[in-house]
């Protein structure tokens, strides 16, 4: 399955009924080694507090922002996900955000 095309097999993915863009994402890149980025909530949550993003940006959007700076690189994918998980589970909160202790707060006003 994995040795599909990215293109055909995440289409695949997606007519699956319950699999939806982020979902299908994972599984490319965390089950089959493919070369997408993971849009999840802490995503596009530090990409709006930077001022990257607003927040009608839709996923494919978002993903391509990644995709294009780094075409084909699956584990420089896998890291900057890792690494914005962490981020956005210690520090950028929903509620109460950690800005001031966050290894990204200095960025804040240059992303702005």
């Amino acid at each position: 399955m994995f040795e599909t095309p990215t293109i055909v097999l995440r289409e695949k993915l997606l007519g699956v009924f319950g699999i939806g863009p982020e979902t299908a994402d994972s599984i490319l890149l965390y089950a089959g080694g493919h070369a997408v980025f993971v849009v999840d909530a802490y995503t596009k949550r530090i990409l709006m507090r930077h001022g990257w993003i607003n927040e009608k940006a839709k996923y494919e959007e978002i993903r391509w922002l990644f995709e294009r700076q780094f075409p084909g690189d699956e584990r420089r994918f896998n890291d900057f996900h890792a690494l914005i998980v962490n981020a956005g589970k210690n520090w950028c909160l929903k509620q109460e955000p950690q800005c001031d202790k966050c290894p990204l707060g200095r960025y804040l006003e240059e992303g702005r």
